[in-house]
């Protein structure tokens, strides 16, 4: 009997021993619910850029992007634990991850960091530089070190993963200038069309003139007289809309106040002082007709 009783108590404290391991060990989980956003400021991106450049993005030399990056911890919560973040990015003239400091986030919480990355100086275009931001789920201080490949993770063991990659082209001061003024101009001078006034239409003939002579001037390699260019067929473009607003009535200036209030219209008419500003001409479409 007393043997029975001593073999009991020894099965019981190995199914116990057993246990143990399964209730403090976690298994591996995502330290993120997975769904990122990765903003990339002061670069230039759009349809209308010069030759060359495509879409974009394309940044200016020397200058300075910030990386915004938001995250969501994950739901994972048996038991709650403390994911402490660090957020880098990496390009291919870096020789190592720029990191942002460590982002402590509990359960369900969303974090957010940003990191400013100081681009190099290029003396002509330097197209397709690629990046990439990635993150880490670690201890609270010190290095990561080895971690497991993707978004996995509890309180003992760590995590990294890369959450976006892409590329950019950088350019001088001076073409970055030129094709911002490019964009801008071609982008409203598409989103007008035609008007009803043959004044007004021969003033965005002379702004569409103005952008192949910018063109030109971008294909010489002049970039100090393409925006020049550039920005009189700007300047061309909004005194159209003025000369159409102030000869017509009717739908055609509800046509031309939709374009004002347009992102376009309202940069152009808001920007540089050319006209007296939205609000002068709501005065001009209730002035009465004399």
């Amino acid at each position: 009997m007393q043997r029975r009783k001593i073999v009991i108590a020894a099965l019981s404290l190995l199914l116990v021993g057993l246990a143990l391991p399964t209730a403090n060990v976690n298994k591996a989980h995502a330290f993120t619910t997975g769904v990122y956003s990765v903003q990339i400021g002061n670069v230039l991106t759009g349809s209308n850029l010069p030759s060359g450049l495509g879409g974009g993005p394309i940044v200016a030399s020397g200058s300075t992007i910030t990386v915004t990056t938001t995250i969501q911890a994950s739901s994972f919560s048996s038991p709650a634990y403390q994911r402490n973040v660090t957020i880098g990015y990496t390009a291919d003239w870096m020789t190592a991850y720029q990191n942002a400091s460590i982002l402590t986030l509990t359960t369900n919480q969303i974090g957010s960091e940003i990191i400013s990355v100081t681009v190099p100086t290029v003396s002509a275009i330097s197209p397709s530089h690629t990046w990439s931001v990635k993150i880490w789920d670690g201890p609270a201080t010190g290095l990561v070190g080895t971690c497991s490949g993707g978004d996995v993770g509890n309180e003992r063991a760590t995590g990294c993963v890369v959450i976006r990659s892409g590329s950019l082209t950088i350019v001088t001061g001076d073409q970055y200038s030129a094709a911002q003024a490019r964009n801008t101009a071609k982008t409203t001078l598409d989103n007008v069309g035609s008007l009803a006034n043959s004044a007004a239409n021969a003033q965005l003939d002379q702004a569409n003139a103005e952008i192949a002579l910018g063109d030109s001037s971008w294909s010489s390699g002049d970039f100090a007289g393409a925006k020049t260019h550039y920005q009189n067929a700007q300047t061309d473009t909004n005194n159209a809309l003025a000369t159409a607003y102030n000869l017509n009535g009717g739908s055609e200036n509800a046509s031309i106040v939709s374009i004002i209030e347009s992102g376009t219209g309202i940069l152009l008419f808001g920007i540089g002082g050319l006209l007296a500003g939205f609000g002068g001409l709501m005065y001009l479409r209730r002035k009465p007709k004399a």
